[in-house]
Order: C-alpha cells, then sequence, then structure tokens
C-alpha cells in the first residue's frame, strides 16, 4: 500500500537545498532503504551491527510492525540519501511517536539531516502526537548535537553489556529449586504462555506496552537467525523465561556473538536467584553452540535493578544508548 499524498502527514515536502521528502513506495524503495540503514547503522553499531537483507525486509513487510504510512525517503536530485521512520503505536497510546533517520554517511551532520528531523516533527504534529522520541548510540556526536539543538532532552539511558563465555561461572546465587523446559515456538500454548510471562515481568517499566501473541510469533521467526528459549518453573508453576539469538550473518563473517533478547521472572519470584539461574542456562546454550561473547541491553534505571544480576554474572558495560525526547510543537 502506498500512503496518498494528500493524507495528513504523509505529503511529499520539498524542503530548501533541493532535497525532496516523499512516502516509501512499495516495490520501489526497499533496495535503497535496506543499503542506506545498513550503511549508516554500520558506521556507528560497528561489528555487532546485524546487516539487513531483502529477506528481513520481506519479513518486517509480513510483521506487525510495519506500517508503510509512518515510512519516508529523502532525496537529493532524484538520488535517495535517506529514510525515515515515524511510528506511533496505538497499542501504547498516542502520547509519542518515535523518529528513526539513517543516512548516508556523507550528509551526517548537515543541514538535510536537520531537515529530516524537522519534517518527521511536522509529521507527528499533523498527527496530534504531541511528544517526539529518538535514540541514540553515544557515538552519534552529530546527532547528539542536532537533537539537544532542537530542544531535545536526554530522558533515559541503556547500558549495551557484554561478557567472554570462556569466564562463565556457576556457583554465584543461582537457584536449584526450579527446572527448565525449552520453549517450543511452534506451539500455540507456549508463544501465550511467553506473552504472559513477557508481559508481566515488564509491566510498569521505560517504554514497554503489553506485546501479543502475533507479535511474539514474528519475533521468533525473524529470518537468519537462531533462536532458543527456556522458561523457568517453580514446581509446577511458570515463573519466569529467557530468549536468546545467534545471527547466522554474524557467526559467518567470524563474529561468535549471541544476545540475549529477553529475560524476565515474576514479581513473586524475585531475589530468589531465579534470574541468575536462567541468565546461567541461557549462557550455557550460547557457549554450546560455539558463541565465544554474550552481549545484552539492560534500562540504567530499570526498578528490577537487572544491571546488578548482570554484573554479578559477568557482563561489563560496553557503551551506552540514549533515549532523547522532546514535544512535538515547543510553543
Amino acid at each position: 500500500m502506498v500512503p496518498s499524498p494528500a493524507s495528513p502527514g504523509v505529503r511529499a515536502m520539498t524542503c530548501k537545498g533541493q532535497l525532496i521528502i516523499r512516502p516509501f513506495v512499495e516495490g520501489r524503495d526497499e533496495i535503497a532503504w535496506v543499503s542506506i540503514t545498513n550503511e549508516y547503522l554500520s558506521h556507528f553499531l560497528g561489528p555487532d551491527y546485524i546487516p539487513r537483507s531483502q529477506e528481513d525486509m520481506e519479513w518486517f513487510k509480513k510483521s506487525p510492525w510495519y506500517d508503510p504510512g509512518g515510512m519516508f525517503v529523502a532525496e537529493l536530485e532524484g538520488e535517495p540519501i535517506g529514510v525515515i521512520s515515524v511510528d506511533v503505536d496505538e497499542r501504547a497510546g498516542r502520547r509519542h511517536g518515535t523518529i528513526s533517520i539513517e543516512l548516508r554517511l556523507h550528509y551526517v551532520g548537515t543541514k538535510y539531516e536537520r531537515q529530516m528531523l524537522l519534517f518527521s516533527l511536522e509529521n507527528l504534529r499533523s498527527r496530534g502526537i504531541p511528544y517526539a522520541r529518538t535514540w541514540v548510540r553515544d557515538n552519534m556526536v552529530e546527532r547528539i548535537k542536532l537533537l539537544e539543538a532542537e530542544g531535545f532532552k536526554k530522558i533515559r539511558s541503556f547500558s549495551v553489556m557484554k561478557m567472554k563465555l570462556s569466564e562463565l561461572k556457576h556457583g554465584i546465587g543461582e537457584c536449584k529449586h526450579i527446572w527448565f523446559r525449552p520453549i517450543e515456538p511452534t506451539r500455540n500454548s507456549d508463544i501465550g504462555l511467553l506473552t504472559f510471562l513477557l508481559n508481566e515481568a515488564f509491566k510498569g517499566q521505560f517504554g514497554f506496552r503489553p506485546t501479543t501473541v502475533e507479535e511474539n510469533k514474528a519475533w521468533l521467526s525473524q529470518p537468519g537467525k537462531e533462536l532458543y528459549g527456556v522458561f523457568a518453573y517453580w514446581d509446577k508453576t511458570p515463573v519466569g523465561y529467557i530468549v536468546l539469538e545467534v545471527s547466522k550473518k554474524l557467526v559467518e563473517a567470524g563474529r561468535k556473538v549471541g544476545e540475549v533478547s529477553s529475560i524476565g521472572v515474576l514479581r513473586p519470584y524475585r531475589r530468589l536467584g531465579v534470574g541468575t539461574a536462567l541468565l546461567l542456562e541461557g549462557l550455557k546454550w550460547l557457549r554450546e553452540y560455539g558463541i565465544e561473547e554474550a552481549m545484552l541491553e539492560t534500562d540504567d534505571d530499570n526498578p528490577t535493578k537487572a544491571k546488578r544480576l548482570y554484573e554479578k554474572v559477568g557482563f561489563k558495560v560496553a557503551y551506552k544508548e540514549f533515549v532523547y525526547e522532546r514535544p512535538v510543537s515547543l510553543h
């Protein structure tokens, strides 16, 4: 579906300096979208970045998160130089929209980057969204300068943490009472249980809204990845879960790194070593798979103090990511 140029907030916009921002067109813009995204994110995220492919793009287009009405391409003299995603998650309420901007490295820090940001803010304003959010890595210096110059304030920080699996140790307070069962992604009852546990574990945390069964099915069916998860049981009661992922692209490129994609424990069973046991079980699987390094991301102000758990297991902060926010209209 191609958004109508007459629809609110999705009209093509000609900016000063011959920049044209127009709606994403299915069947035409996918190659440029993937190319620009890879160029930008691989530069700032380095060897941890998993390059996207056309297969990934097709998966995304079939996923519950796909909204072509919020996707735009920035062109200069007919050539795409940037891509914009302005996401409004209706299930999370309409308080804020999330802006993502990637562009050719040659144009980072130029007036065109600012024009793309201003276009995104105007798009949110036209849709009646009061606040805009965006994320940056700590090395995106030019983007951070731009955001702060345009009135954005840093409201949250996240730590990306890593550890060598050769340093994995046991006997660090893990619960011995629980037992594990692998998650079967093709079993509807398992997806339902995962959805319940995830939503309960993350209730009330920053930026979280309840996920759906459809979203978790899509999450566990990403192309090019090996995903593994387990449920933790206290006697007959499921009390937590962990999901890990390994990118086949990174492994083929010689990067033997795996990620703790998500981990959660129900509130009544916290501070009992359940999270430690789940994490050790997941990291053991990564090591047996041949992975040498594990990574994860955590909210620095997570109310469960998850960062302390990760540090106890052996993770160390590698870099930071920040969330910035501003009112769409400053006046």
